[in-house]
């Protein structure tokens, strides 16, 4: 664990000083305010750790570990999604 500023945060990201990232996303837009994930962030591969995990208010905790490699990009569309996902 790690208790820093922001940009500690951001430091060690870029750095890939972390051999895991603890994600809690919440279902909120703010708008303003300090990015975790600024314009300045270096793309890095990760990986899922284990399956996520969601709140009943609909808060969603992720793990993921540093993974080798370059990050890929694609369409994230799946040809067994259902209907339901479709918007």
């Amino acid at each position: 664990k790690v208790a820093g500023s922001l940009n500690l945060v951001q430091t060690l990201l870029r750095e890939k000083l972390f051999d895991r990232l603890d994600l809690w996303v919440h279902p909120i837009m703010l708008g303003v305010g300090k990015r975790v994930f600024d314009g300045g962030a270096v793309p890095t591969n990760v990986a899922l750790l284990e399956p996520p995990v969601a709140s009943p208010t609909g808060t969603v905790y992720l793990r993921y570990g540093l993974a080798d490699g370059t990050p890929g990009t694609g369409d994230m569309s799946a040809p067994d999604r259902g209907a339901e996902h479709d918007n």
